[in-house]
């Protein structure tokens, strides 16, 4: 009997060990998926707010062109454009595109950066409604997309003070580097509770039309 007993004991005592095991391999696994979990989110968080930065940027653009279009530059524009504004050749381009399957905002993009630097380097009165409306340097561009991007990466709950926001001017895009938190799932026994910053990257369309918006100085008219 006394051996039955020591035999049980150390079977309970075998048991609370394994269950403490198994409690703490559940935490490690929640963990990672937390990790994971915040990754994704901070991840998403920065292409959002680059893509809303690009937007920003984008909604400049279709304002430079209707100042240009109604302004005396594009008379002769449309002369040597068979009578069709800026607009109407960035729109026939987008339906092109459309057509094929592209999303409107990509559509437009496409269309601008095909129609966009050809009418540029021709026309320099709508280069100067585009730096009239995006800043005279590329380095203005930031102010442009900084509040939408600020918006988006306040609303997801990313590190505002973590935030960069860059412009590559390589592939004339918007970069925006953040972090969010995470937060550890402790027993506060094996597990501590602690914090990290997880670091992720996002990216905006190309906007190669804005290399010919600041190539080169502007004309100087009499």
């Amino acid at each position: 009997m006394k051996y039955l007993r020591n035999e049980r004991g150390n079977a309970v005592f075998f048991m609370l060990w394994l269950l403490g095991i198994v409690a703490i391999l559940f935490l490690i696994v929640l963990n990672l998926a937390k990790v994971f979990i915040v990754k994704e989110h901070a991840s998403l968080s920065v292409e959002q707010a680059a893509i809303a930065g690009t937007a920003a940027i984008i909604e400049k653009t279709k304002e430079a062109v209707k100042d240009f279009d109604s302004g005396p530059g594009s008379v002769a524009q449309r002369v040597l454009n068979e009578g069709k504004s800026i607009e109407v050749l960035i729109t026939e381009k987008e339906s092109d595109y459309l057509s094929g399957g592209a999303s409107e905002a990509d559509a437009f993009i496409k269309a601008s950066n095909e129609v966009l630097p050809e009418q540029l380097d021709k026309h320099p009165l709508l280069k100067i409604a585009f730096r009239n409306r995006l800043g005279n340097d590329s380095s203005d561009l930031y102010a442009v997309a900084t509040a939408d991007i600020q918006d988006i990466i306040d609303a997801n709950q990313a590190n505002m003070e973590d935030t960069e926001i860059l412009f590559d001017e390589d592939d004339w895009r918007l970069e925006v580097k953040s972090t969010a938190t995470f937060q550890s799932i402790s027993d506060n026994k094996y597990i501590q509770n602690f914090l990290a910053k997880i670091p992720q990257r996002g990216y905006g369309p190309s906007l190669s039309y804005l290399e010919s918006v600041y190539s080169g100085g502007l004309p100087i008219f009499p």
